[in-house]
């Protein structure tokens, strides 16, 4: 038997037609993973990662004083919600609703904001007309399946840390250990909110907002200035020791306390509602750049940065503060977040 038999062809085969016939296969090989890695391709683009977007904070997530606010004609009417049920404004213009638009698409927005909300039942005690804090009205209500929680809270608190120092300066008390222990308590209720979100919501990730020196706001020159003062020891101290050591935790923090943007009168004039203590668009979109800057590219907070991280002198005049407060309560209802 010839043992070569299995290899004979029916006609003569040249060293040219082995070579064309390997050629032929080479170019049939590439056609397929041409047409695998284009069916690949295909599918990557179809199927883009959806980013579930939930923010918690207070007046300024609903967008008060935006041309399109997320409360819309409730807020026009003086009224707010009763509770944070979710708010549909996918077109507003507050920092919210522009963060989400800015973010790469789909995304799906939860926005859990609360006009007056503070950030814990602790603040929530010092005045009585304080509706909510993110403890315990906001952070049952975050959806497990969140990937990216923004939070920006801390005006109201500064209000009423504030309001409360005032009140206990008029009756002779030192309003100053009392604002150490307002601000550390602060930063452990904050703690508190990031550790619970981490349990409820363990794939997102978190970023935060530190405050202005709301002493240097257009609202804040407006006040005495005891009150001036007392308004930028409490916002400078909640920034530099609550909010911002965040930053060491891995979590970004946007220095809105060193952004000169947040200071300048065109960031809250004109407006619908304008007070001087809510930003108007203007305000909202450089507040959504900063944060799409931070998710991005996360850069530590500065710790110095006169002079809007300066709290100046420490001297109360208590006349004036009473004066103050008699002025306060003789005065009609205010929106929530202004003095």
């Amino acid at each position: 038997m010839n043992v070569n038999r299995a290899w004979d062809f029916p006609w003569p085969v040249s060293c040219k037609d082995w070579i064309n016939l390997f050629l032929l296969l080479m170019l049939a090989l590439s056609l397929g993973l041409a047409a695998c890695s284009t069916a690949s391709d295909q599918v990557m683009l179809s199927s883009p990662t959806l980013t579930r977007y939930t923010a918690l904070g207070a007046s300024d997530a609903v967008g008060f004083n935006a041309s399109i606010s997320c409360d819309g004609p409730a807020n026009q009417a003086g009224t707010r919600p009763q509770r944070s049920d979710p708010l549909d404004c996918p077109n507003g213009t507050g920092y919210v609703p522009r963060l989400a638009q800015a973010l790469p698409p789909p995304v799906q927005l939860i926005n859990l904001g609360r006009s007056g909300a503070v950030l814990s039942p602790r603040t929530q005690a010092l005045q009585d007309s304080i509706p909510a804090n993110l403890l315990q009205d906001q952070l049952p209500r975050i959806p497990t399946d969140s990937t990216l929680i923004t939070i920006w809270v801390g005006g109201n608190d500064t209000n009423a840390i504030t309001l409360a120092a005032v009140r206990l300066a008029v009756e002779g008390g030192d309003p100053l250990p009392f604002i150490e222990q307002q601000i550390r308590q602060f930063a452990a209720d904050y703690q508190t909110l990031l550790q619970a979100i981490r349990v409820r919501a363990p794939q997102a990730r978190i970023g935060v907002a530190n405050l202005p020196n709301f002493a240097q706001i257009p609202l804040g020159q407006q006040q005495p200035s005891s009150v001036r003062q007392l308004l930028a020891t409490v916002s400078v101290g909640l920034s530099q020791q609550a909010i911002n050591p965040l930053s060491r935790q891995g979590i970004p923090v946007v220095d809105v306390l060193c952004d000169r943007r947040a200071y300048r009168r065109e960031s809250f004039f004109p407006g619908p509602l304008a007070d001087g203590f809510h930003p108007n668009d203007q305000g909202y979109a450089n507040l959504a750049q900063a944060f799409l800057q931070t998710l991005q590219q996360p850069t530590p907070p500065q710790t110095r940065c006169p002079p809007f991280s300066s709290v100046g002198s420490r001297q109360l005049d208590r006349e004036e503060l009473k004066s103050f407060l008699r002025a306060r309560t003789g005065s009609p209802d205010r929106p929530q977040g202004s003095l």
